[in-house]
């Protein structure tokens, strides 16, 4: 593993009593205001309209491009205080300064010990649908902080130090505690840059052991804030599992001092009822809800005229009414469905030779290629709370959802033609030693001249579709644009 960028520690004093002389929080970046926070967080690549004008290869390429925008959210900005607050505070009853806490990192290696620490930490929670964007509201807030800090000296005395501000971890498919302590240990090694945890510490002495292990290297490390996305795999959990994982989850906040934030669905909000009762911090910052869009929501408006400046068709559309009310109709107010629909209709526009993205594009990308989101949009569309809390269920798996952006069979079919059409190189005859005179014999029903192979068979087929499966070159595949839309 390759050494990671060291971040040597600039320290800043804090305007807050609390977090003056505290290294560990003098080294993070200044409390950001929300006009700050919204420019850091913010991500528009350029727009160059002279690629418009490129061929149709190079601008499908350029599409792609619509994945990493980032439009700035009110929550987004919810979110960066949440964090912001939550990583201090969190250190404060942490001060490395402090003869306190160099006595509790000492009480963590004598199991059971009790040194009197007073945790500061808290937690809060980020819930929402699936493709909703949670997950990338809160790394565009992690961007914002360094993950490692490298310290050497701090106000004149030395204080040789590796800081991990935040871990990043998802909730192991199982739900157990043993996968989420080795999913800690390989976060922390790719954080240092270094393999010392994961292929070291091993559960041979049992899950305590394991688990003492990691406490000590969070506490070791100062890890300031550890996020666990997809909790709602604690579901699950083998009986008593879950149970396990979320008093693990108590003793970091409360014992440890370690914040936490959980990322997950809807269906976790029961899940942590039990936790959020039980930490000593009670619900600490809260449960924020990522919700999808209403159709009139402004800040829905924002982004879709934000995501609609990347084009690449010959042809710019502006964004009317009617295309404003298709794109809310096919994705429900869900910014990932959203994102893969403009992605999918500028793909076909510029393959069919439309050019251009109108409603009815849209919706023929809808029917084809999103058609395995459908029973998920209906339940969204129907807004039946017994349909809506069945909405995760519905979802396709993640490797159904990556099929689903592949090339559908119209484009296989314009790649084949493309290939026929290429004149093959003349072959220069290698001289040989010696030549037979006894001519070779054709096999019986075939014909050496070019309109005569296979693939001059499969185009000339009535139905090159049904043809291309016969012969095993294409899958059936439920994505693949309809003969109803096939260029003829």
């Amino acid at each position: 593993m390759n050494r990671s960028v060291q971040n040597f520690a600039k320290y800043h004093e804090s305007p807050v009593l609390e977090f003056q002389g505290n290294p560990l929080i003098e080294a993070l970046p200044p409390i950001l205001s929300e006009s700050d926070a919204a420019s850091l967080i913010s991500h528009f690549p350029p727009v160059v309209d002279e690629e418009r004008q490129h061929d149709k290869s190079v601008r499908l390429h350029c599409i792609d491009r619509l994945r990493t925008v980032v439009q700035p959210l009110p929550i987004h900005l919810e979110l960066e205080s949440a964090f912001s607050s939550l990583l201090r505070s969190g250190y404060v009853g942490r001060n490395p300064m402090s003869t306190a806490t160099v006595r509790h990192l000492h009480s963590l290696s004598a199991p059971g010990g009790s040194d009197g620490f007073r945790s500061t930490a808290t937690t809060f929670s980020l819930v929402g649908l699936s493709g909703i964007g949670k997950s990338t509201a809160l790394e565009s807030i992690l961007r914002l902080y360094p993950q490692t800090i490298v310290h050497q000296r701090y106000e004149g005395r030395s204080f040789v130090q590796t800081q991990i501000t935040w871990l990043k971890l998802d909730c192991p498919f199982d739900g157990s505690l043993s996968g989420l302590c080795r999913a800690f240990f390989r976060a922390v090694d790719q954080a240092i840059g270094q393999d010392r945890y994961a292929n070291s510490y091993r559960a041979r002495n049992g899950l305590p052991d394991l688990i003492q292990r990691m406490e000590q290297v969070a506490s070791t490390y100062f890890v300031g804030a550890l996020l666990i996305d997809e909790i709602q795999h604690l579901r699950s959990a083998r009986t008593g599992g879950k149970d396990n994982m979320l008093n693990f989850f108590v003793n970091l906040i409360n014992s440890i001092g370690i914040p936490v934030v959980f990322i997950g669905t809807n269906s976790m909000i029961s899940l942590f009822s039990d936790v959020l009762r039980n930490a000593r911090r009670g619900c600490g910052l809260g449960v924020t809800e990522f919700q999808r869009f209403e159709k009139d929501d402004p800040v829905w408006r924002m982004l879709i005229e934000s995501l609609w400046e990347y084009q690449w068709c010959r042809e710019i559309s502006p964004l009317t009414d009617e295309l404003f009310d298709v794109l809310y109709d096919l994705t429900q107010g869900v910014t990932d469905f959203l994102v893969k629909l403009l992605i999918l209709g500028q793909r076909f526009a510029i393959q069919s030779g439309e050019e251009r993205l109108t409603s009815s594009t849209f919706r023929r990308v809808s029917d084809t290629k999103m058609q395995i989101l459908k029973p998920a949009l209906s339940a969204l569309r129907s807004r039946d709370p017994r349909q809506l809390g069945r909405f995760e269920d519905l979802l396709p798996i993640d490797d159904q959802l990556q099929g689903m952006m592949t090339l559908s069979a119209n484009e296989v079919l314009d790649r084949l033609a493309l290939l026929r059409s290429i004149t093959p190189v003349p072959r220069m005859d290698a001289p040989s030693a010696k030549v037979s005179s006894t001519p070779k014999t054709k096999p019986a029903g075939v014909d050496s001249s070019r309109s005569s192979t296979k693939s001059a068979v499969i185009a000339q087929a009535e139905d090159p579709l049904q043809k291309l499966r016969e012969e095993g070159w294409l899958n059936s595949d439920v994505f693949e644009f309809s003969a109803l839309h096939r260029k003829v």
